[in-house]
């Protein structure tokens, strides 16, 4: 008997009962004289029977399952998994699934999760193509870190269930985190087919298009998401930045010119429009984008420092310099304003050399450039210590430097200013250190 005594189970006695009943109803009201030898019976009879204990079994079966829905109603969890229980153990052709609210009795009544786990995986063997009894299970084993098995669950959900997309955004999720981007992308795609306006969808999909395909395929990722969120400023500028990576400059230019309509004072966008100009060659536009910048950052370092670039390239030597100084009186150990410092001296001596063997003047220029990167590489900043590395490299083995024979052919010469087309350059400079420094120590040898 059950615990709270509204059903019986099954005995032999009664069950012999039953069958006798049945038979009455077969052959008539009454049940059949008792004789010494059965009558064997027809097909028909046989089938009638077997049909009758089937539907009597059936509605056993949806009396115990009506108890159970109520106690479950009531909140009555543990009587109310007492007769899913038993329903399951009646129910031997699987006609009732009712595991997950079996399983929802055992969450109630804080059950260990093991058993819970067991419990939907005694659902799925019942009832093998049940989504949600394979993403309840895949939801534990993501729980507990079981990565591979979550993945496996839920993957049999998407499948049974292709309509649900919490399942494939899930099961996108964990292919993410198993490092299967792939399939993550394209489940992340067929989402955003379904909810085109999922945004946070759109980023997470840009965001690992980027990660693993290549920049084309980045470019074309944000192409859909600007059309898709036409008003997202911030995806603008993204794919303005992208757009710049694969040397598409115009096209990102003209997205920025929308963003800085709308954010004039955008720091990011100004930047990247600075150095899309610059990618143009457009060093006048480009440094007064970086000056709009320094007009709300006055103390932007980084900043300063594009603006010598652009200076440099535009052959405005000294006022390359006087903000490669700036930079580096904000912050001395900053790396890249050592390196932009070097880069003046020795691009002033490339462009007065013209590809000519350098004079004594020109090698105490590139010597000077020598020092400064020796000096960009001595801050650590690793951004810049294999490019100045390089370029000392390059300096010394291409003797653009002075060698002993160049310091004792001209032993009293150590002012760069002597010679013609370095008049930018003023005696008192710090970095003019470098040169005496040097030849000192080669004059020993």
């Amino acid at each position: 008997m059950h615990q709270n005594g509204v059903i019986m189970k099954r005995t032999p006695v009664l069950f012999a009962i039953l069958i006798v009943l049945v038979l009455a109803s077969i052959f008539g009201c009454a049940p059949p004289p008792v004789v010494e030898e059965e009558a064997a019976l027809t097909t028909e009879q046989q089938k009638a029977l077997e049909d009758s204990l089937r539907e009597v079994q059936l509605r056993e079966l949806k009396i115990i399952r009506s108890f159970a829905y109520q106690h479950y109603n009531n909140k009555a969890w543990q009587d109310a998994a007492g007769y899913y229980e038993q329903l399951a153990e009646e129910d031997t052709g699987h006609v009732f699934n009712d595991y997950g609210k079996w399983a929802q009795c055992y969450i109630q009544m804080s059950v260990s999760v093991d058993s819970v786990k067991t419990l939907y995986q005694r659902g799925i063997a019942a009832f093998p193509e049940d989504a949600y009894l394979h993403a309840s299970l895949g939801h534990i084993f993501r729980t507990q870190g079981l990565l591979d098995s979550a993945a496996v669950h839920y993957q049999a959900a998407v499948q049974n269930n292709p309509e649900e997309l919490e399942y494939k955004k899930t099961l996108a999720e964990l292919f993410t985190r198993l490092n299967r981007p792939m399939e993550a992308i394209d489940l992340y795609k067929g989402i955003l087919k379904e909810e085109p306006e999922n945004k946070e969808i759109a980023e997470i999909l840009d965001d690992l298009v980027r990660r693993y395909l290549s920049p084309e395929d980045y470019v074309k990722s944000l192409e859909e998401s600007v059309t898709r969120f036409p008003e997202d400023l911030d995806k603008k500028l993204e794919l303005a930045k992208a757009y710049t990576d694969i040397g598409r400059n115009e096209k990102a230019l003209t997205l920025l010119e929308t963003v800085i309509q709308q954010e004039p004072n955008d720091i990011s966008a100004l930047e990247t429009l600075g150095n899309v100009q610059q990618n143009l060659r457009n060093y006048t536009a480009a440094i007064n984008a970086y000056m709009k910048i320094l007009t709300i950052e006055p103390d932007n370092t980084r900043i300063m420092v594009e603006i010598s670039n652009c200076h440099r390239q535009s052959g405005q030597f000294f006022q390359a310099r006087t903000y490669a100084r700036k930079a580096l009186a904000k912050d001395s150990q900053m790396g890249s304003a050592h390196s932009a410092l070097a880069a003046i001296y020795e691009t002033a001596a490339d462009q007065k050399t013209g590809g000519k063997p350098p004079g004594y003047s020109d090698k105490l220029v590139f010597l000077v450039a020598y020092g400064l990167y020796q000096d960009a590489k001595n801050t650590g900043d690793y951004q810049v210590l294999s490019e100045a590395e390089n370029h000392m490299k390059y300096l010394k083995e291409s003797q653009l430097i002075p060698a002993y024979a160049d310091w004792f052919m001209h032993q009293d010469k150590t002012d760069p200013t002597e010679g013609s087309g370095y008049e930018w350059i003023q005696s008192g400079w710090p970095e003019l250190r470098f040169i005496q420094s040097y030849l000192d120590k080669i004059s020993q040898k």
